[in-house]
């Protein structure tokens, strides 16, 4: 029989009730940076947060620990954490990988992807109901996410899910102007590429995609010239 200590589990020592509040505390500080409820540039401190979401301060120090090493959050020696500015430079790198990540995805959509595959992005051609911001942002989402896992490759689906993600703090301001009118229009705009995809007309397909994205693009741009989202 060895004589060495045997480890406890991590859940024996955490406790699961535990790790759930972590989580979903990590959840709610994520989602307010990804929709600006917690604006970019924006001061964040323990104690605030904590009182938010009527936790103590250790989950909510442990969620903005995680967020900073996803690029989210910045530690501010003595004066705590701040939500990270969208730069033009960090923008402008984002939309370079979105647009070589959508290519990748909707060109190996087209050619390898099941009639079926594609025929079950129909259910984006409406949103439901009289979308708001939230509302698009979170049907936008999904959109994308189904567009990069209909090629099939897990590894690419992947790496499009995380930079897809981070996107939400660039959606929400690049159509925060927009009333209903717009924000249907966009999902018309998903619309005809769901058609292009259907007819296997890639040229089309990808025409309409770097269009859709650099017309974002440049919202952004002009949403960035505001001197309280980049200090």
């Amino acid at each position: 029989m060895s004589d060495k200590p045997s480890l406890m589990p991590v859940s024996a020592v955490i406790p699961a009730s535990a790790t759930l509040i972590r989580d979903d505390v990590y959840d709610r500080i994520r989602d307010e940076i990804l929709s600006c409820v917690l604006k970019p540039g924006s001061l964040a401190q323990e104690n605030d947060l904590a009182a938010r979401y009527q936790v103590s301060k250790s989950p909510v120090r442990d969620a903005l620990l995680r967020l900073q090493e996803q690029g989210l959050v910045e530690i501010l020696p003595r004066k705590g954490y701040r939500i990270k500015p969208i730069s033009v430079s960090d923008a402008a790198e984002m939309y370079e990988m979105r647009l070589i990540l959508d290519r990748a995805c909707i060109t190996r959509a087209v050619d390898t992807a099941s009639d079926a595959t594609l025929a079950a992005l129909d259910r984006f051609r409406e949103i439901g109901g009289t979308p708001d911001l939230p509302s698009w942002i979170a049907y936008n989402r999904a959109f994308h996410f189904a567009l990069a896992q209909a090629g099939g490759n897990a590894r690419l689906a992947r790496a499009a899910r995380d930079i897809i993600e981070e996107f939400d703090r660039l959606t929400y301001m690049s159509i925060s102007q927009f009333d209903t009118g717009g924000l249907a229009a966009l999902v018309g705009e998903h619309g005809a590429l769901i058609d292009a995809m259907q007819q296997r007309d890639k040229r089309r397909a990808l025409a309409l995609a770097r269009k859709h994205v650099e017309e974002s693009r440049d919202r952004l741009l002009e949403s960035l010239s505001n001197p309280a989202v980049v200090p």
